[in-house]
């Protein structure tokens, strides 16, 4: 029946004005791809440390879920399957690996769904626009073909239950001492676990997938677990180094955010470069996204905190 409801899709994509398909594209790409992450950082850095880390560890925690659940279960993806089926050609740039769970519809839930529940009471609107924002990334995987509608409805389960669960974390924090710094290490022995497992398990042959294909899967899991551990051990750091006030002027504001992103993109493409020289393509991208996040998380709030002091002009 899943196929049957794509192949269907597709006999719509393909009746249907170019411009369709374009605007499933741009919901595809726009709304859950690489730059939604720019919206936990400056709510971090100048708006609502709490609801942002909220946000963050729901995305750290879903992305290294999906990534998990990808390479255990190894389906292929729809075309693969079924010869009938012709996904949408540009749409492949981004559907190169395992197909369930949908990290595009994950990434969405994870992200909007946190920002809907953490704004729901100060905004009503916030929760229903969360929730159709993640619909519509899904049915556009589906109309663009590219996933299967259990792939989408179990990337929207998974990205709501880390909704869930990384509030459920940080209200378990703040009502006790030390919790903090007890919910970090089991974080870091869960990267490591992670990691070994992603690295000794064994990969099924004939499955569609190329040699090629399948390292890069398994590569945006190492990536996936970079951004788990610098998430939570950032977190932290900031809690017991730095704990900046989040608060403040719009000229401040401009600044921490421009300091950030230059931060952020010096991390991501100068302090982890040292690491490709390594030969383990693993271990770089794991350094790349674990640096990026501890950028963004500790040290740009640090530079914010050290501009501040020494030039209060700043603050205004």
């Amino acid at each position: 029946m899943d196929m049957e409801f794509l192949l269907f899709l597709q006999e719509l994509r393909e009746s249907l004005p170019p411009v369709v398909t374009h605007a499933f594209m741009l919901i595809s790409d726009v709304v859950s791809g690489p730059a939604l992450v720019a919206i936990p950082l400056i709510l971090y850095w100048c708006f609502d440390k709490r609801r942002a880390v909220h946000v963050l560890f729901s995305f750290a925690f879903g992305s290294v879920l999906n990534g998990l659940i990808k390479v255990s279960a190894c389906v292929p993806r729809p075309w693969m399957r079924d010869s009938r089926l012709r996904p949408h050609e540009p749409a492949l740039e981004t559907a190169t690996g395992y197909s369930f769970p949908s990290g595009h519809t994950q990434t969405a839930a994870s992200i909007f769904g946190a920002l809907g529940w953490s704004f729901r009471d100060k905004h009503r609107w916030a929760l229903p626009v969360s929730v159709v924002v993640v619909v519509l990334v899904a049915l556009s995987r589906n109309q663009l073909g590219v996933h299967t509608p259990q792939d989408v409805l179990a990337g929207m389960a998974l990205g709501w239950l880390c909704v869930w669960a990384a509030e459920r974390m940080l209200i378990w924090v703040e009502e006790g001492e030390d919790r903090d710094t007890w919910l970090t290490v089991a974080a870091c022995v869960l990267a490591a676990a992670f990691s070994v497992y992603v690295a000794i398990k064994p990969y099924p042959d004939g499955l569609g997938l190329s040699e090629d294909a399948l390292e890069d899967m398994v590569l945006d899991t190492y990536k996936a677990i970079g951004l788990f551990a610098g998430a939570f051990l950032g977190w932290w750091a900031e809690r017991r180094y730095v704990n900046f006030d989040v608060s403040c002027q719009r000229r401040q504001g401009v600044v921490r955010i421009v300091v950030g992103i230059v931060l952020v993109v010096a991390f991501r493409f100068g302090v982890a470069w040292p690491f490709s020289l390594l030969d383990s393509d693993a271990v770089f991208e794991f350094a790349k996204n674990f640096l990026t996040t501890i950028a963004a998380v500790i040290v740009a709030p640090w530079v914010f905190v050290e501009i501040e002091r020494r030039w209060p002009a700043s603050r205004q």
